[in-house]
């Protein structure tokens, strides 16, 4: 997820905004889409957009637009059967309302698909206008800041022997194996590791693997992903380790990968070394797509305990795709995502093992209350 790449593939962010014939009007007709849709979305595609969100629309046009939507949903699905009955009827029940209105502005349309498709209760399902998508692809598209003053995607400090490992977000380039590296070494003196995750929106499953080969060791699964072109696989493709800085700028290895094989088990590396020091996870209500999976994952090897409050249980991966409209793109849930032990944490979430209410909402206390936890605990790590 992923710098100059035109889609955006596994383990989208989310909390950052955070053929369907059958379910057509038996009059309508569904263009079918042009060689230009099927192009990559990038940066270029929202910025240089020349529609606005006051330009307003006919009603004719206006059904176009949501039938191009769901057309999208239909091809584009993991699973095509996914929903399907509720699709249909979200669909359905979108055209009668938009049927009751002559013209519409295109900012008017797009908050009412959004609050549709809400109602479908998937992860990575949204259409992204050109200020929102302009917006998030510049994450992905461009070289996080050197400026010191900027806020960095990893940081580490160390209280009262507890070091605190900061993952503000596992989306490639914002965070570097490099950048991890560095962080853990400025923890290298502390007895005990906090990894903070809150507010964590996702990213690359490359760069849970940076960080989570310390704490499950070699060898182990984090996750096994399946698209719709991995539906009648039986077997998952395995792949241990993760993309070097040099060659996985953006996510690029990664995307292809996952394209190519359609089941795919990914695995921490076979000479992976597991740190000994006890390791604490904190994680909020923000937490969300690949944090939801590094938190899942942790849990499932019982490798750390987790503090904080439920994740947010958003784990399809998502992809984007253009629209008919230039600069408007839709993301939909490309890919399954499965724990370690076969659990599905999309609508679900992950219970921490100890309640931290304070974390709720992005509390201010949360932090507070994570250290004296730890600290509570420190006769089992501090000599």
């Amino acid at each position: 997820m992923y710098a100059k790449i035109g889609y955006v593939a596994k383990f989208f962010l989310i909390v950052v905004l955070l053929g369907l014939t059958s379910c057509l009007t038996s009059n309508s007709q569904v263009n079918k889409k042009s060689s230009q849709s099927e192009e990559e979305v990038s940066l270029v595609w929202f910025a240089a957009s020349p529609l606005k969100d006051t330009d307003i629309v006919s009603n004719a046009e206006a059904k176009l637009f949501i039938e191009d939507i769901y057309q999208t949903i239909d091809e584009k699905i993991f699973d095509p059967a996914f929903k399907k009955q509720e699709r249909e009827q979200n669909f359905n029940e979108l055209i009668a309302e938009v049927d009751k209105k002559q013209n519409w502005s295109r900012s008017q349309l797009t908050k009412r698909i959004n609050n549709q498709l809400k109602k479908l209760s998937m992860s990575h399902l949204k259409i992204l206008d050109p200020i929102e998508g302009e917006k998030l692809f510049r994450l992905f598209e461009e070289e996080p800041s050197s400026d010191l003053k900027s806020d960095p995607a990893v940081s580490a400090e160390i209280k009262d022997e507890i070091g605190i490992l900061r993952v503000k977000s596992f989306i490639i380039p914002q965070i570097t194996k490099a950048a991890v590296d560095l962080a853990k070494a400025q923890l290298s003196q502390a007895k005990v590791i906090l990894i903070d995750l809150r507010g964590n929106g996702g990213g690359s499953v490359s760069s849970i693997s940076y960080v989570i080969e310390d704490i499950i060791g070699a060898d182990k699964i984090i996750d096994t992903d399946r698209s719709r072109r991995g539906l009648t696989m039986e077997e998952p493709y395995i792949f241990r380790g993760y993309f070097e800085d040099s060659i996985n700028f953006g996510g690029e290895a990664e995307i292809k990968l996952s394209q190519e094989k359609g089941y795919i088990q990914w695995r921490t590396r076979s000479h992976a070394k597991k740190d000994s020091r006890p390791y604490y996870i904190l994680v909020d209500d923000r937490c969300g797509s690949a944090c939801d999976a590094f938190a899942a994952t942790i849990q499932d090897y019982q490798a750390a305990t987790i503090l904080g409050v439920r994740t947010m249980g958003m784990l399809f991966g998502g992809e984007a795709f253009k629209l008919k409209w230039h600069g408007y793109a839709l993301i939909v849930p490309v890919t399954q995502v499965i724990s370690p032990k076969g659990r599905i944490i999309e609508g679900v979430g992950v219970q921490p093992d100890i309640e931290i209410p304070e974390c709720k909402n992005g509390g201010e206390q949360c932090l507070e209350k994570a250290i004296e936890l730890v600290i509570d605990n420190r006769y089992s790590f501090f000599p």
